[in-house]
């Protein structure tokens, strides 16, 4: 690329979102285009204004490539920039393909985390694409639209960028990139009349909000192309740009915040932007309403006191840890042996103490990772007390993490699939579009250290562990064992899921589902990762393994427990209330018979009510737990109104938080009703404040 006389100086910057509705887990709604604006207001302020170039409105729903393209035709794109990432990857290269056919001088600059740079073949592969623009872009793109005003598309002097015609056909690096150092003009409230417009058009629900504090991540975790992209040094935005960003979100009546930091809590001054967000609340009518984001891994106190913040203001009733795994061995070998899990292990005793629930994240298939870890890693977290969400991925092989280069894929003995996945709730089936332009992501199959067979029999048991404890099928029976009985909740798992002396028909029954479903989804490339609900035809979507899972312990409810009660009973028969703990645990599951109005009514002859209260802040390093208090002929009355993983009380009023839902399925047939409570209860996180009753008042005996 050479000299070259622009024809036109119109700038088009597409940023096209993942799948979009109500039954996802992360993108339930579009986020506010973000890129257009950081490289817009970039350019406004330190561009060249002669220049003469017309930014066009971004690109930013999710649709097919002709569709998106549908409100500029006739317009002659100059400058088409590309924000790059798994989920829009393959829409990007069709909308590049198409405006080039259009316009062959068009120049096409991709950035973002998914163009795989490294790969000496890319432009060869894609020779619709003129330059792949690596971490920050604002100042890259600014330096190369004033070259290209000038006709010049000599870019080769700019750094940060890879461009073709290097020798043999291969790419050129022109070196490290200038980033940004300074943040105080915030792009949104640079480009707040687009953004008056949008809300007009759509209204203030129909989106959430990516918000930035700071840029950076000291830590180089293998599987991760964060810090490895953007430098250990973590830079921050002024914080007069981050109070008015947050008090601008509060006046649009934005719902959802998604923080985007790597490590939010990593700074001081974290805490004050904390107050800034509740502040904002009380300021704007509760708004946002709700806020997503990474918590810091080292820093225990300042974590603690920035979830406290906010999970007594409603903003985050969920803390979530990003754990990955808690084997020592495992997290060197991902080069992340500089985060401490016992310090996560304060934050979530914690946590226990002040009635906020824990999430974690983690990632399944790490090299170093084997079999017999994994199901050590997951029995961690129960005796650590964690027993509400286990957010477990599986091992995507990002192309430009450490991980990808070939180094590590050589030592390791990396052997990967491509695999169109889903979100971690469901997509609703719809042939036209489904898999339409989304491109498959690349999983590890097998390393060194596990085997094809060990990562089928990994995902099966990540699967059940899921159902039985988070989504609490067992978790109330496994929890009482442990705590009052001494028995190891690996210990009674892998009793249950590999004895064949303990193991149920119906279990082994669907462990056979589970395992085949995997099986066929590593050897098949068309394969989904969700399983179809074969009892419920109605049901418009399938699910994860997991969910389906819990909802045939629900379809098959009295049978399920039948059986387990008879298995337990014969391998733990010194354990006197067993046989009780099992029988409350399937009745204060919630079902689609539930009417919230008149709640349901539990009887029991201990109060396993108080028991479960007292074991909630108990961990597997405590004393065991006295046997629960007997209560002949107790009468419960389960009075739940919302699911949810922490109700607030706002008004007098006791609300879910953010994945709450109202248990009630409607008067339609029985099917509907099913399909509802699917969607309000079994898709929700896997939480036991989802899945069981846990509002009670006691009807008899009388205090």
């Amino acid at each position: 690329m050479r000299s070259k006389t622009m024809r036109s100086k119109t700038i088009l910057i597409s940023e096209p979102q993942g799948a979009t509705g109500e039954l996802q887990f992360d993108n339930a709604k579009p986020y506010f285009p973000y890129m257009w604006a950081i490289l817009k207001s970039y350019w406004e302020r330190h561009g060249d204004e002669s220049a003469g170039y017309e930014w066009l409105e971004p690109i930013w729903r999710n649709d097919a490539p002709n569709v998106l393209l549908d409100p500029y035709r006739g317009t002659e794109i100059g400058v088409l920039g590309l924000s790059c990432y798994t989920w829009n990857w393959e829409i990007q290269c069709e909308l590049a393909r198409e405006v080039k056919e259009l316009n062959p001088d068009c120049l096409v600059v991709a950035g973002g985390p998914e163009p795989d740079y490294k790969d000496p073949e890319f432009f060869a592969k894609h020779p619709y694409i003129d330059a792949v623009a690596i971490k920050d872009g604002e100042i890259t793109f600014r330096e190369i639209l004033v070259k290209a005003a000038r006709g010049d598309r000599d870019f080769s002097d700019i750094g940060g960028l890879y461009l073709p015609g290097g020798e043999g056909g291969t790419m050129v690096f022109t070196g490290p990139p200038e980033v940004p150092t300074e943040f105080e003009h915030s792009p949104y409230l640079d480009q707040a009349a687009y953004y008056d417009r949008l809300v007009a058009e759509h209204g203030s629900d129909a989106f959430e909000v990516i918000m930035e504090t700071n840029r950076g991540c000291p830590y180089g975790c293998s599987f991760c192309d964060w810090g490895s992209n953007t430098n250990s040094k973590v830079r921050r935005f002024g914080m007069d740009r981050v109070a008015a960003e947050i008090d601008w979100l509060g006046h649009l009546r934005i719902e959802s915040v998604m923080l985007a930091d790597a490590n939010f809590g990593i700074l001081p001054r974290d805490l004050e932007i904390a107050d800034k967000f509740n502040e904002a609340r009380d300021d704007h009518e509760g708004y946002p309403k709700y806020i997503f984001y990474s918590a810091a891994k080292n820093n225990p106190d300042r974590a603690i006191a920035i979830a406290m913040k906010f999970a007594k203001s409603g903003i985050c009733t969920v803390h979530s840890l990003s754990v990955q795994h808690t084997n020592k061995e495992v997290l060197a070998a991902t080069a992340r042996k500089n985060i401490s899990a016992d310090k996560q292990v304060q934050v979530v005793k914690h946590m226990m103490d002040a009635h906020v629930p824990v999430e974690v994240q983690l990632i399944q298939g790490i090299p170093g990772d084997t079999y017999d870890m994994w199901k050590g890693c997951l029995a961690d977290l129960m005796e650590w007390g964690i027993h509400e969400d286990y957010l477990i991925q599986a091992y995507r092989l990002l192309p430009n993490a450490p991980a990808g280069e070939r180094a590590f894929l050589e030592e390791w003995q990396v052997e990967t699939i491509d695999r169109i996945t889903y979100d971690l709730t469901t997509r609703e089936i719809d042939e036209t579009r489904r898999d339409v332009f989304r491109k498959p992501e690349r999983i590890l199959a097998s390393t060194k250290s596990y085997t094809r067979e060990d990562w089928v029999r990994t995902s099966a048991y990540s699967a059940f562990i899921k159902a039985l404890h988070n989504s609490s099928a067992t978790q109330r029976v496994a929890t009482y064992l442990r705590l009052t009985h001494g028995v190891p909740y690996r210990d009674f798992y892998e009793s249950l899921l590999e004895d064949p002396d303990v193991r149920t028909p119906l279990l082994r029954e669907w462990q056979l589902k589970v395992l085949d479903h995997y099986q066929y989804f590593l050897t098949h490339d068309d394969a989904s990762d969700h399983i179809r609900v074969d009892e419920l035809p109605s049901l418009a979507y399938t699910l994860h393994p997991s969910r389906w899972l819990y909802i045939q312990v629900c379809l098959h409810l009295e049978r399920f427990y039948e059986e387990l009660k008879d298995s337990l009973l014969k391998r733990y028969p010194e354990v006197a209330n067993l046989a009780s703990v099992i029988d409350y645990q399937r009745d204060i599951v919630i079902m689609p018979d539930y009417d919230r109005e008149a709640g349901k009514v539990i009887t029991t002859e201990f109060d396993w009510p108080g028991y479960f209260e007292q074991a909630r802040v108990r961990d597997g390093s405590q004393p065991l737990l006295d046997e629960p208090a007997p209560m002949d002929g107790a009468v419960f009355q389960a009075v739940d109104r919302v699911s949810g993983e922490r109700p607030t009380v706002r008004d007098g009023v006791r609300i879910g938080g953010f994945y709450g839902e109202p248990l009630e399925w409607g008067t339609g047939d029985l099917g509907e009703r099913w399909a509802t409570w699917v969607q309000r209860v079994a898709i929700g996180r896997s939480s036991a404040g989802m899945h069981n009753h846990k509002e009670f008042k006691v009807l008899r005996p009388q205090p």
